[in-house]
């Protein structure tokens, strides 16, 4: 190459790159340009996304509708189906227990009712009459079995059964018992017996003579309802109560004594 041409050389590489040189900065300043409009952009999409009612002002407080997940609204179809059928299943459960403590109450219900029937049954007249003459016949077969028994008569023997039937009557229905057969058996061994002989001693102070005693005896079972002779009545009265006060006052002690 002649010396002529290099300085022509050197100049025309210096001009080109001054105009790449001034190309470069001019595309770094378009370049600079379209990354802050981006970003503007971005932001203006973050704004769409959130919306002018969630966006918390200065110093204040997130609201609970701020603060719900927008996502929500955009649920799946499935999580959807999900989320209904766990509302439902909790609606069940308080349900469920609601109706537990329904049939929980009626259950209650049911057990009053059925103590309330099985009391009148027991209570019946006829259940009673039955007992009642059960134990009349254990009275009156311990009497006839008992050698201490043997001054009575046979219609003294039954005016004393048919009077411990009645005092047993008595007792169970002011108690409102409910006695068992081993438990009348009881009954009629440790304590009638006692009752009964008390009230043969006494008939014989009150009756004086075998009609008397025929009435005594029919009323004392119950096959008349009018009333005995007045006086006939004071004379049974006088020897019967004490009887009776002292037999009560024994089945009264017993009772409290009993294991409930």
């Amino acid at each position: 190459m002649s010396a002529k041409k290099k300085p022509l050389i050197i100049i025309i590489g210096v001009v080109v790159l001054a105009l790449l040189g001034g190309g470069g900065y001019f595309a770094y300043l378009k370049l600079q340009a379209q990354t802050d409009a981006n970003n503007k952009d971005l932001e203006k999409t973050g704004d769409v996304l959130v919306g002018d009612s969630y966006k918390p002002k200065p110093d204040d407080k997130l609201t609970e509708e701020q603060m719900t997940p927008t996502i929500v609204k955009d649920m799946k179809p499935s999580r959807k189906v999900v989320n209904s059928l766990q509302k439902e299943n909790v609606k069940l459960s308080v349900e469920i227990l609601r109706l537990k403590d329904q049939i929980e109450s009626l259950n209650k219900e049911i057990t009053n009712l059925e103590d309330y029937k099985i009391t009148n049954e027991r209570f019946a007249p006829q259940r009673i009459k039955d007992e009642m003459a059960d134990i009349e016949n254990q009275i009156k077969a311990f009497l006839l079995d008992s050698e201490d028994a043997e001054r009575f008569s046979v219609v003294q023997i039954e005016i004393m059964a048919a009077a411990s039937a009645l005092e047993y009557q008595a007792y169970i229905v002011r108690n409102r018992l409910m006695v068992t057969k081993v438990q009348r058996a009881k009954l009629a061994i440790d304590f009638l017996p006692g009752y009964a002989f008390c009230v043969g001693d006494g008939i014989e102070l009150a009756a004086n003579s075998n009609r008397e005693y025929n009435l005594i005896a029919s009323k004392f079972r119950g096959l008349v309802t009018l009333p005995l002779p007045s006086q006939l009545q004071k004379d049974l009265d006088t020897v019967i109560i004490p009887c009776q006060n002292s037999l009560r006052n024994q089945l009264d002690e017993n009772l409290q004594l009993s294991p409930k």
